[in-house]
């Protein structure tokens, strides 16, 4: 059974009627049914998903944790520049910033969630013979979640209280819990998914919605690589060389399984998560936080705002939703100039040219990246409006050196808007132009795909009424999933494991990085291939290439040790030219990744936390 309709059953049987219409998943309940309640398997669908539930909430994967406290990075930036508060992405917080607290808390409630269902179900007495899916599963299932839950809060935070218990009363002392130190609580997480793996559900036919036995091992690959990173402590018995083929072992059995292949369309992969569809011929995508409905009524309820906060800006005033181009965004979030580079300069290969113009490429000048096409689109949703009498933006230009000048006037929300520099667009035509004295000439425009490269929109997750269903509302939640693992990276996994042990890339790590690259429409350079220290560097420029905006990269750069260094190196790499950039975002971005030090490898203890939990005390540098 899909967890969408888990989480559907799971309301009405804790919330009558009443509330029949929410989402479990989203209604995220406080209490997990006492262990005498599991007598049917209707009973431990219904508990499951509220050991699911805290994935989906707005503190961990529609919002605080997925983007403030992880998608800030060399790659992507913050870009409110009127915003002066304290935030993750900012590298501004304290230990008293609430996002922090918000989403430690729900992390320990998924926790303890998983604590009393497994404890619920172990002690129940339901026959076998009522069950279609044995209750080892959904044990087994209930275990790694919690494994997956103290994962996230040792990345984030390093040493965490390891809480494994349920607790038996509501005294307050049960409360009071040492920190364990870091590389133990990944030992304890990796031993723990390894115990139940194979309890886990062999077929792919539930995810991305349900964990997986690929799924498992894909994320014990992950852990292993984070425990093999330069940030985590060496486990006594367990080397640093030993983990990275624990990592390559684990992520060899998704590759070996063969349940799971590349999509051929990049861009298809992000298309089918804002249209809450399934991938069911390549599950690519392996598994999803997953977002139900858009607030727009009380039977359609959610936490997630992907696509709103990140994606396309689409901010019009107008209340006619029902005609939008693209339903309405924030478009907080943009790429770097260092992320443009990666895609258009670094790792390319000279000869890689385009043979003839097409809807983005020039014939002649290299190829465009398909994944910077979609990630970094060429255009917004924001509108052309200016102080000109017309309301539209005056804009001057030169023509085989004749000086001349065009009015600019377009609603927001209704069309693409293409970046920018005066006549130079980033796109080959402009839609819903305006006809106003003065309108500027489409004749004049000179099409560079590079314009205004430094400050584009994040587009993975754009609210494109192509792709997402028509609002009838501002809608500020959406139905888009989130990714937590896809299997391009599991094959990068496997590609940089395999090499950091083996001294060396093997033919499937190699064919690893072509497939991947093939799929992006670019060419390789096998001589990078054949060498390990360039492999380690392109396979970690692939990484960001391929998985920017899914909240990873910040723990790839600290488990690489090169976390600070990189966030300053993005600070200060801004291009010179107007045409490339606006000063009032990279300025911006500049003072963001200035804040940057080495206290923020790790996340402050949240002051809320050291005042119940005196057996804790806070990270150093903080």
């Amino acid at each position: 059974m899909k967890m969408k309709n888990i989480y559907r059953l799971g309301t009405l049987a804790l919330f009558g009627t009443a509330l029949s219409a929410c989402s479990f998943l989203d209604t995220d309940p406080q209490i997990i049914p006492a262990e005498n309640y599991y007598t049917s398997e209707t009973k431990l669908q219904y508990g499951l998903a509220g050991v699911y539930g805290p994935l989906s909430s707005e503190e961990l994967y529609g919002n605080y944790y997925s983007l403030q406290i992880s998608n800030a990075d060399d790659l992507c930036y913050f870009n409110n520049y009127n915003n002066i508060d304290t935030r993750p992405d900012r590298y501004n917080h304290t230990a008293g910033t609430a996002v922090i607290y918000d989403a430690w808390l729900k992390l320990y409630q998924g926790i303890k969630n998983a604590n009393e269902y497994i404890k619920g179900v172990e002690a129940s007495q339901i026959d076998p013979e009522d069950l279609s899916t044995p209750k080892s599963r959904y044990v087994a299932e209930a275990r790694f979640l919690r494994a997956y839950y103290h994962f996230l809060l040792a990345q984030a935070w390093g040493d965490v209280p390891l809480r494994v218990e349920a607790a038996t009363s509501p005294n307050p002392n049960d409360v009071q819990l040492a920190a364990t130190p870091q590389e133990q609580v990944l030992k304890w997480c990796v031993d723990e998914i390894e115990a139940v793996v194979g309890d886990l559900d062999p077929e792919v036919d539930q995810t991305p919605s349900r964990v997986s036995q690929t799924v498992a091992e894909g994320i014990l690959a992950r852990i292993y690589l984070f425990m093999a990173g330069e940030s985590v402590a060496e486990v006594e018995g367990l080397s640093k060389t030993e983990m990275y083929k624990k990592a390559a072992d684990w992520a060899y059995e998704v590759i070996k399984s063969g349940k799971h292949h590349l999509n051929t369309n990049y861009e298809q992969v992000f298309i089918n998560m804002i249209q809450d569809k399934y991938d069911t011929e390549y599950h690519e995508s392996m598994w999803e936080a997953e977002f139900l409905g858009d607030r727009t009524s009380a039977d359609k309820w959610t936490n997630g705002r992907i696509g709103d906060l990140i994606g396309l800006k689409s901010q019009s005033t107008n209340t006619n939703y029902s005609e939008w181009a693209c339903n309405y965004s924030y478009g907080f979030y943009n790429g770097s100039y260092t992320l443009w580079q990666l895609y258009s300069e670094t790792d390319r290969v000279e000869s890689d040219l385009s043979p003839e113009d097409d809807e983005n490429n020039i014939a002649g000048k290299m190829v465009i990246d398909r994944r910077r096409i979609w990630n970094l689109p060429g255009y917004n949703f924001q509108g052309y409006s200016g102080s000109d009498a017309t309301g539209g933006r005056k804009i001057e230009y030169t023509v085989n050196n004749d000086k001349k000048a065009g009015i600019l006037l377009q609603t927001r929300s209704m069309y693409r808007t293409p970046w920018n520099y005066n006549n130079i667009f980033a796109m080959r035509t402009i839609e819903g132009l305006e006809e106003v004295e003065g309108k500027f000439d489409l004749n004049d425009l000179v099409y560079e795909p590079d314009v205004m490269c430094a400050i584009r929109n994040a587009g993975k997750w754009r609210r494109e009424t192509l792709y997402e269903n028509q609002m009838s509302a501002k809608s500020l939640y959406t139905t888009i999933n989130f990714p937590l693992l896809r299997y391009s990276d599991v094959l990068l996994m496997y590609a940089e494991a395999v090499n950091e042990y083996n001294g060396a890339p093997d033919d499937i790590a190699k064919e690893a990085i072509r497939e991947i690259r093939t799929r992006a429409g670019i060419q390789t350079n096998e001589n990078q291939l054949n060498d390990p220290q360039s492999f380690r560097e392109l396979v970690r420029n692939e990484r960001g290439r391929e998985l920017v905006f899914e909240g990873l990269r910040k723990y790839d750069l600290i488990r690489w040790g090169i976390f600070v260094d990189r966030m300053h190196q993005a600070g200060t790499n801004i291009p010179a030219e107007n045409k490339y950039r606006n000063v009032s975002y990279t300025d911006y971005a500049a003072s963001t990744y200035a804040n940057v030090s080495e206290r923020h490898i790790y996340l402050p203890i949240p002051t809320k936390e050291l005042a119940v939990n005196h057996a804790l005390t806070q990270n150093p540098l903080w």
